[in-house]
């Protein structure tokens, strides 16, 4: 048996064609012609890592077509081939996120959340180290956003939220601020207003083009389809044939970086839990240490910066 740091399940990018890939032939044949399978070793050197690659040879169109419990049951024999490997869990292509949530599996699926909000605290930290940052922009949000907030908080740069609609965070910024006491504000999203000494983060995929239409402030874009962030793990992944962006990236460090940390590990043992403060959302601090402690962050954040 393979010992293995990560399995990351994916689908084709391109959807079947054809009579055969219709939604009647599909729901009788799918799930005994597209089982999942093995592809591949992914071979991450700079860290170590080794994983393999799960595939179904069908794109997330053609899945959809599938009856959700046909859907289930194939995904459920994805997490039985991680399983066998000894894995605590799948890494999976965030772009499938919502679609394969749905299905309830009972079986950790990381996409990879923690990892792109441990990359932005890592980013902050370096940044500020470098010069001098009056004020956080976050354009865009991520999962359990107000912890994630609130963690970034934490250096003492008063933060504001930036979007079209600011009424939707009226009550998670009083709580912040009033509750809590962090510098943190909401506001409508206005990339002219912003200066050199702002740093911003831009979560959201409709709003990638600001990093080059306003390059006064120091703009970091950590949407699904970014690349070129790591250079030298992205060029691992190209020679595998995934996509190095990072909607693959995230969800593999992230699964590699929570074995590190014993958050996820084979027979449940938790050797840094306590260090989430008792929080789902606290976590991506804990992956955070677990980057420099590794070196990973010293193969993003030079090119990010």
């Amino acid at each position: 048996m393979l010992d293995l740091d990560f399995a990351f399940f994916k689908l084709n990018n391109d959807e079947k064609q054809g009579l055969f890939y219709r939604k009647y032939f599909l729901n009788r044949l799918g799930p005994v012609f597209f089982s999942p399978r093995v592809e591949k070793l992914i071979q991450l050197n700079d860290l170590n890592f080794t994983g393999c690659q799960i595939s179904m040879p069908l794109g997330a169109g053609n899945m959809e077509l599938i009856e959700p419990e046909k859907q289930k049951t194939m995904l459920k024999r994805s997490t039985e081939i991680v399983q066998s490997y000894q894995l605590p869990s799948m890494a999976v292509d965030r772009r499938l996120k919502q679609q394969l949530l749905k299905l309830s599996i009972g079986f950790p699926l990381v996409f990879g959340d923690n990892f792109i909000k441990a990359l932005a605290a890592a980013i902050t930290v370096r940044i500020l180290s470098r010069r001098e940052i009056k004020r956080i922009i976050m354009v865009g949000e991520v999962e359990d956003y107000a912890e994630f907030i609130s963690g970034i908080s934490l250096c003492g740069i008063p933060l504001s939220i930036q979007t079209m609609f600011p009424a939707q965070y009226e009550v998670m910024t009083y709580r912040l601020l009033y509750e809590q006491g962090y510098a943190v504000s909401t506001s409508l999203l206005n990339p002219h207003s912003w200066e050199p000494g702002d740093l911003v983060f831009v979560f959201d995929p409709l709003r990638e083009g600001l990093a080059v239409a306003f390059p006064r402030a120091c703009c970091i874009q950590l949407t699904d389809n970014v690349c070129g962030l790591a250079p030298e793990l992205e060029a691992k992944l190209s020679r595998n044939a995934l996509a190095s962006s990072l909607y693959n990236l995230a969800p593999i460090m992230e699964t590699c970086m929570l074995r590190e940390a014993g958050i996820l590990s084979p027979g449940g043992e938790q050797i840094r839990a306590n260090e989430a403060n008792g929080s789902e959302g606290n976590i991506f601090l804990t992956l955070q240490q677990v980057g420099d402690e590794l070196g990973l962050w010293d193969l993003f954040l030079d090119k990010a910066i």
